[in-house]
């Protein structure tokens, strides 16, 4: 597991985000950071979703992210690279 201290030293570059967003600024979007990770934008979840985690460190943390999302995603990352379109998904 690696360690990056703090994490607020990463620069971001926006990915993609939740289809059905409506263009707000308050949706499931995904980043690309400079150090070759990702980030997640969620919506948190409580204590009794977080007490179902398994090994959850003290400097994580966890959100809900849609079937939606997580779609857009993966094709997204599979054509940039694997150079494959998959089919649109459902849900």
């Amino acid at each position: 597991m690696q360690s990056y201290g703090d994490g607020d030293d990463l620069s971001l570059t926006f990915y993609c985000k939740d289809p059905d967003s409506n263009q707000d600024n308050e949706c499931e979007t995904f980043y690309r950071t400079d150090r070759g990770s990702w980030l997640v934008q969620v919506k948190k979840r409580g204590p009794r979703v977080g007490a179902q985690l398994i090994g959850l460190g003290e400097d994580e943390t966890f959100g809900e992210l849609s079937e939606r999302t997580m779609n857009v995603f993966v094709r997204k990352y599979v054509r940039e690279h694997y150079g494959v379109d998959l089919p649109a998904g459902t849900g």
